[in-house]
């Protein structure tokens, strides 16, 4: 008996028992609401402070706000897209605005597109900053002071008898004169007219430079064509006052130099403006803007200047120039046709702003 009531449970033990289960379920209780309350003041807390810590959000909520600015974007984008055709651009023109951090040129009918390389010495000039004038003339219409442009005229033999006296009184300044060209047999001849426009120009009172096409498969060919040109100037580089430059082109897929990498052309460039530099002038990178993207290094000729050839309605080139080609098709006294026209770009530099 008094072992079986030995068995039997304590009223006591089994109230203590009772007792504890009561307020360790009453300290997790608490212990839960006050983890519930903190939490709820820092939820509350981030609200109030979202404009300058942001919301929070579920896993769940942002891949819905995700997808929400992808529609959004994707609109947006097709919207764009829709306004440009339906303003009459052209695609070059609708891919250029869509894609501002590249390079988008076009090529055969296919459109590339290349970084802008910001390592490179910038174009300082906005959209706005030239306009066509009077007669189809390129001018600077921006608000930089220092800014000085002169107009001038690229030509050849293919543009006939010149009265450079005329030419003169249609304000042009300067005239980039072909110096040299390939004949039927592939040898390097001067441009019939060279010497005469030349003179021509000079006696007018323009400044004259001249150019060449880089029809060059390496570094010795380009040195070659440039001790042509350099045996048939007659005047020091102070008495031109306009550059030498080489014209680089996208041969056709018929063409010896189509292979050519673009560290060949670069190094073929290099070598022609290096060994212009060296007898006194002044060298000049001439290409359009595929040219300039799609065969050259431009951080290897960084230091040599640039001329342009664009025709769109403003500049497409994010790269310091020095000259700009806007017109194949340009009118000038004393010149029968179309002639091209260019535009010569100066920043004054802080010796030339004090004399």
């Amino acid at each position: 008996m008094g072992g079986t009531d030995q068995e039997k449970p304590s009223s006591h033990k089994g109230a203590v028992f009772y007792y504890v289960n009561i307020i360790f379920l009453c300290a997790i209780t608490a212990l839960s609401l006050a983890a519930a309350v903190i939490l709820f003041v820092r939820l509350e807390r981030l609200r109030s402070e979202k404009e300058v810590k942001g919301t929070v959000y579920t896993d769940a909520q942002i891949e819905k706000i995700k997808y929400a600015a992808m529609e959004t974007e994707k609109n947006r984008l097709l919207l764009d897209i829709q306004s440009s055709f339906e303003s009459g651009k052209s695609t070059i023109s609708m891919l250029r605005d869509l894609f501002p951090g590249d390079l988008v040129v076009m090529w055969e009918g296919r459109y590339y597109f290349y970084p802008v390389n910001r390592s490179l010495a910038e174009n300082i000039f906005d959209e706005s900053d030239f306009s066509l004038g009077e007669h189809g003339f390129m001018e600077y219409k921006g608000e930089n002071e220092d800014v000085v442009v002169s107009r001038g005229i690229d030509v050849s033999s293919l543009n006939g008898e010149i009265d450079w006296e005329k030419v003169s009184e249609d304000r042009i300044a300067f005239a980039m004169l072909r110096a040299a060209l390939r004949d039927a047999d592939g040898n390097l001849v001067q441009d019939e007219r060279f010497q005469e426009n030349m003179s021509g120009a000079k006696s007018a009172g323009l400044h004259t430079g001249c150019y060449v096409d880089l029809d060059a498969d390496s570094e010795e060919s380009a040195e070659e064509i440039a001790d042509f040109v350099l045996s048939h100037l007659t005047l020091s580089q102070q008495e031109m006052g306009a550059p030498v430059a080489v014209r680089v082109q996208i041969p056709d897929h018929t063409s010896s130099l189509s292979g050519q990498t673009r560290e060949e052309w670069t190094r073929s460039v290099r070598a022609f403006c290096a060994k212009i530099q060296k007898a006194g002038y002044e060298p000049v990178i001439y290409a359009n803007t595929a040219a300039f993207y799609m065969l050259l290094n431009m951080d290897e000729l960084e230091k040599y200047g640039k001329w342009i050839a664009d025709y769109g309605d403003y500049l497409y080139f994010p790269y310091q120039f020095d000259c700009w080609q806007y017109s194949l098709k340009g009118t000038v006294e004393g010149i029968e046709g179309d002639v091209s026209l260019d535009l010569r770009v100066h920043t004054r530099t802080d010796e030339e702003i004090k004399e």
